[in-house]
């Protein structure tokens, strides 16, 4: 256990690989910002997660480590870390690093959880098993959106939309389709948020979402902006901080907001919200999943039904506009 603040110099975080995961990462990234402020520290991402990361001036430095690549390349990679002699290694992926780099304080092994911990409290739980910090941080220094991309940002959504406009932000994809909520429920909803509340929408996504959210885009016509596939992850953040709401499944963009502290209204399916939902007073949930074949049974069932369980009135119930501000219904 660490006992002795001023003997860390050199800081290391291993982080895992999916944009979501990482994102859920960073709170215990900011702990470690915020109290050991001298220290150098430097994070190991996927390659896939490290644009969230790069060019983010309070790290020392982002290590890019595909699982995928052969252990020729592997090697050398760890040797380098090895070299550079940490104090102090966080890893939250369970990984061999720790033990084959030699640092002065480690975490242990994989601790045994109970299922129902939400996965960014694991987090904070396997960072108290080397370190007892004194509470959450509210600085948000792990994810640093550049003055030029909150300029850039700024003067999109205000040339789409006139000065200091509302807005949600819609995020209809998922990296796995299971997790999609169907298009044609977005449009229903988007259709119903514009008439009812008057507010723009700003579409979200990557590259892989581009069919469904130019199907939106087209279908609800003026009124929403389609920034799909034209954002970096960091100009998302920008986007984001400034919404009212986010609408989006279980998606990086979900979790993006709930660091962010922005409300979120999460739709999920086969996932466990109880682990991976938005956390905070600011996020919500809607799953139906109860009488899903395949999320009661995985074996005898193939195909998940329950997120088209999930109807256009569930989420218009689950929240209203009181004063200019998201309001979460109790159910």
């Amino acid at each position: 256990m660490l006992s002795n603040k001023s003997k860390i110099r050199k800081i290391l975080v291993v982080s895992l690989t999916n944009i979501g995961d990482v994102i859920l990462t960073l709170p215990v990234i900011d702990i470690l910002l915020r109290d050991f402020p001298e220290a150098k520290l430097s994070v190991v991402v996927s390659p896939k997660a490290q644009a969230l990361l790069k060019g983010n001036h309070y790290f020392h430095r982002v290590y890019v480590f595909d699982k995928r690549q052969p252990w020729w390349k592997t090697v050398p990679w760890v040797v380098h870390l090895l070299q550079k002699r940490f104090d102090l290694v966080v890893d939250l992926r369970n990984t061999a690093i720790p033990f084959l780099i030699a640092p002065r304080y480690r975490t242990p092994a994989a601790l045994e959880q109970k299922n129902d911990v939400h996965m960014k409290q694991k987090h904070l739980q396997r960072l108290l098993t080397v370190y007892h910090y004194a509470a959450e941080s509210e600085g948000k220094q792990a994810v640093v959106v550049s003055p030029q991309d909150t300029e850039l940002i700024h003067q999109i959504i205000e040339n789409a939309f006139g000065k200091n406009p509302s807005y949600i932000v819609v995020a209809p994809g998922a990296a796995d389709q299971t997790k999609q909520w169907p298009v044609q429920g977005f449009v229903e909803v988007c259709y119903q948020l514009m008439k009812r509340y008057n507010i723009h929408l700003v579409l979200v996504g990557d590259e892989n979402d581009r069919v469904a959210v130019n199907r939106i885009a087209e279908t609800i016509g003026p009124g929403a902006l389609n920034l799909c596939g034209r954002t970096t992850l960091p100009q998302l953040a920008a986007v984001i901080q400034r919404a009212q709401l986010v609408l989006a499944n279980d998606s990086a963009p979900m979790h993006l907001a709930s660091y962010l502290d922005v409300p979120v209204l999460a739709l999920f399916g086969p996932t466990d919200a109880r682990k991976y939902g938005p956390w905070g007073a600011k996020g919500r949930f809607i799953q139906r999943n109860q009488f899903c074949p395949a999320c009661q049974n995985p074996k005898d069932a193939p195909r998940h039904t329950c997120m088209g369980t999930i109807i256009t009135q569930d989420v218009l119930n689950a929240f209203q506009w009181v004063q200019g501000k998201v309001v979460f219904s109790r159910a």
